[in-house]
């Protein structure tokens, strides 16, 4: 072969190559096989029915496969193709079942099977794209049955986890406990302070006058505490002392949608409670504080503590006679638990409003 024949052979093969990683060529007996499987599918799901039931459905998959049998498709493409067939089958299956009970509608399919694909969501399931009404709720009671042997497995552990929680719950009540005998302590300690001094120094009156001010304040506020503690129950929420001497009100009762910012419907006795126990306690500014359980992703739950922090503190704002955003707020989704978010009840005491009051100045 001469040189100039090798180096045209070189060319058209160079070519080839090219034109090869540009656009994928696939074999015609290969397409045909998988158009057939497809389009068998197709021709049961139309005999049950769901060219007429799912037309939206329908023509979506078949535009899919024209256009697959002129051009081609990947392997995932022909996969994803005949999942779709086959849920056109199970769909149509069960839409006739609804047909003949005279109570059959495609949005009722729909709704059907979002609501079972919620129930698994819920309990952390998977369940088969592919099927649809009776087969999905049939798969849906297989994984539950299964679901709730492995979580019966992990009652003791859970058991022992939840009384060592409740020792630590107990340590802490022990410790706001000590801080208030501490305040208690602090107050007679002013009192004998004040006494002393009148006895021995003979204090101005304006002095005498300004020390007997500030122990009334903290007389006040203490019996502030002591009323407003009493006023809420153990479901709505409870009363705390911070090391730094603000008041913490810890609200477990107030209740949001899910996903929402927006307060459920009878909420207002609570929240006016709220609005009082801050009216009744002296003292520094007002800050509300949204937390949330570690259900969800950490930056969807951050964004909607914060939007119940503002939905709570507006609120509290108006039944008080406020100005708007005189109340500081602040989220901080998961990042601050208050139990264990491995129970329902744990998540439940972990998605709560903080009303935070500051000390006295």
């Amino acid at each position: 072969m001469s040189l100039a024949g090798s180096c045209l052979m070189i060319t058209a093969v160079l070519a080839l190559w090219d034109g090869a990683a540009v656009a994928p060529v696939y074999a015609q007996d290969e397409v045909q096989g998988n158009a057939d499987r497809v389009g068998e599918l197709m021709d049961q799901a139309k005999k049950l029915g769901a060219k007429g039931q799912l037309p939206h459905a329908w023509w979506k998959l078949d535009s899919r496969l024209d256009e697959a049998k002129k051009s081609g498709a990947t392997p995932e493409d022909w996969a994803s193709m005949e999942t779709e067939a086959r849920w056109l089958i199970g769909a149509a299956r069960f839409i006739e079942e609804m047909r003949t009970q005279k109570s059959g509608m495609e949005a009722l399919l729909g709704r059907f099977d979002q609501a079972m694909s919620e129930i698994a969501v819920l309990y952390g399931l998977s369940l088969d794209p592919v099927l649809s009404g009776i087969d999905l709720s049939g798969q849906l009671i297989d994984e539950l049955d299964a679901d709730h042997l492995q979580r019966q497995v992990l009652i003791d552990s859970l058991t022992v986890v939840n009384r060592r929680f409740s020792d630590d719950v107990g340590g802490r009540a022990a410790a706001q406990e000590s801080l208030i005998t501490a305040l208690q302590v602090e107050v007679s300690s002013l009192r004998r302070q004040l006494w002393e001094t009148e006895l021995r120094v003979g204090v101005a009156e304006a002095d005498r006058s300004a020390a007997e001010t500030v122990l009334t304040k903290k007389q006040e506020r203490e019996a502030a505490i002591t009323a407003v503690r009493a006023a809420f129950t153990h479901d709505e929420g409870e009363i705390l002392i911070t090391p730094a001497g603000e008041v913490l009100i810890r609200v477990h009762g107030l209740s949001f949608g899910v996903g929402s910012a927006s307060l459920n419907a009878g909420q207002d006795p609570l929240v006016d409670k709220l609005a009082v126990a801050i009216n009744m306690i002296p003292g520094g500014d007002v800050r509300v504080e949204g937390h949330t359980d570690n259900t969800g992703g950490a930056d969807a739950n951050l964004r909607l503590s914060r939007r119940r922090a503002e939905t709570v503190a507006r609120l509290l704002e108006q039944k008080l006679g406020r100005q708007a955003d005189s109340f500081a707020t602040e989220g901080f989704g998961p990042a601050k638990p208050v139990a264990l978010n491995s129970t329902a009840e744990g998540r439940a005491l972990n998605r709560r409003i903080d009303v935070v009051i500051g000390a006295s100045p």
